[in-house]
């Protein structure tokens, strides 16, 4: 009911303008709840690292999101760096030198995990809503190519010991899943992509995507849990649902940025 009601409102954001605040209030709660999973691994491991300011750390760099395009990139950099400062005052300040070397890595960590991809999220957003919708069908049907082909064919292991489930026939049927929900929607869309962009893009996101998942996994593995999370009835933590989307994000931000797309966009 979670993910569908979610699910719901983004598409509702996405089809009527006048409902579009309702992303950026999303993007944030759900930077809320990955960090609190995050601080749920960390204390798996007896990593205590400020809670709070975890919390409004995330929140500033979701909300560098909402800024111009062009100046998006020095406002990140200004709160990671900021970021940085108050997490090792805060150490130095509460906790003097104990957990130094544990505590302000896995704190920066999971701020910039969970919170820089929800913000190249928004820029994309910014850019073109069709750009925003063509990020999250393209891993949707990633994901869910490449679980119902690895239940059902699936025998060569990808990664063992990080995700006992994942199959490279499950791995390949995810890329060509992402390949051809790409290319399905660049014929219905108005989406301003080549169509060797959407090829390449398609290829980016089906092996992206698939890291994304696997780096999850052995956050999992090492905080030694199953799932981030509950709060999916049967399918887990927020972390769980949208790992594949947060290495995606911050992939096709860069390639707007690389590729130029995004300047003639935002110019035009």
């Amino acid at each position: 009911r979670t993910a569908l009601g979610m699910i719901c409102i983004i598409l509702a954001a996405l089809r009527f303008s006048e409902l579009s605040w309702l992303l950026p209030i999303l993007a944030w709660l759900i930077a809320l709840g990955g960090i609190h999973e995050m601080h749920g691994l960390a204390r798996q491991r007896q990593i205590e690292f400020s809670a709070p300011v975890a919390y409004v750390s995330v929140s500033a760099l979701v909300a560098s999101g909402l800024v111009a395009f062009e100046a998006f990139p020095w406002v990140a950099f200004a709160v990671i760096a900021a970021l940085l400062v108050c997490v090792f005052l805060e150490q130095i300040a509460l906790r003097a030198e104990r957990g130094t070397l544990t505590n302000v890595p896995a704190l920066f960590l999971s701020v910039l995990y969970v919170g820089l991809p929800l913000a190249c999220a928004l820029q994309i957003l910014r850019v073109d809503r069709f750009y925003f919708l063509f990020v999250l069908l393209g891993v949707w049907s990633l994901d869910t190519a490449a679980f119902y082909v690895g239940c059902a064919i699936g025998r060569h292991k990808m990664a063992p010991r990080l995700s006992p489930k994942k199959s490279w026939e499950g791995a390949v049927a995810g890329l060509l899943g992402c390949l051809i929900a790409s290319l399905l929607q660049r014929a219905v869309f108005p989406i301003d992509l080549s169509w060797t962009q959407v090829v390449e893009l398609g290829i980016l996101f089906g092996v992206v995507g698939q890291l994304g998942d696997l780096a999850e996994s052995a956050l999992k593995r090492d905080a030694g849990v199953k799932d981030t999370g509950t709060i999916f009835r049967g399918h887990g933590g927020i972390l769980d649902r949208i790992d594949s989307l947060l290495f995606c994000f911050v992939a096709f931000y860069l390639y707007l940025i690389c590729s130029g797309t995004a300047a003639v966009r935002v110019l035009s």
